[in-house]
């Protein structure tokens, strides 16, 4: 067996050719590189809740209007349901104060009917956030 330098030298040096298809190669070896890896970012789903449209809500009534769950045994605003809204607006105007003149957990919930909150802490906007694909997860 030959060894390494000599079962090469056919190749010829290392030119201006082999260079440029070098560079090309690795050019298109980050380019998917960066395809692939952009999803992680993207695609994240930033916490998010029920949004609640602005009204005359009363900040004690606003604070409350979105049931807490545990979620691997900590508690956590509910991602899919909410107080209904004319039943809160309703004891705000009233004058009732949550935990004090009701008990907040025997309302009845309704789904996320204007849309979710999204948290701002880690992505500005992703993919999920735009197209509002949290309804499928």
């Amino acid at each position: 067996m030959k060894n390494y330098e000599e079962a090469i030298a056919f190749l010829g040096q290392w030119g201006r050719f082999q260079q440029v298809n070098f560079f090309l190669l690795c050019a298109s070896a980050v380019q998917n590189g960066l395809t692939v890896f952009v999803v992680v970012f993207m695609a994240a789903t930033p916490r998010h809740h029920c949004l609640i449209p602005d009204g005359n809500l009363t900040r004690e009534w606003i604070s409350v209007a979105i049931p807490t769950e545990s979620v691997n045994g900590q508690q956590e605003l509910s991602k899919c349901s909410r107080y209904r809204l004319d039943v809160i607006q309703n004891l705000s105007d009233q004058g009732l104060l949550p935990g004090r003149d009701v008990n907040v957990t025997e309302l009845e919930r309704e789904n996320c009917l204007n849309g979710w909150s999204y948290s701002k802490d880690l992505y500005q906007s992703t993919i999920v956030t735009e197209v509002r694909l949290n309804l499928f997860f």
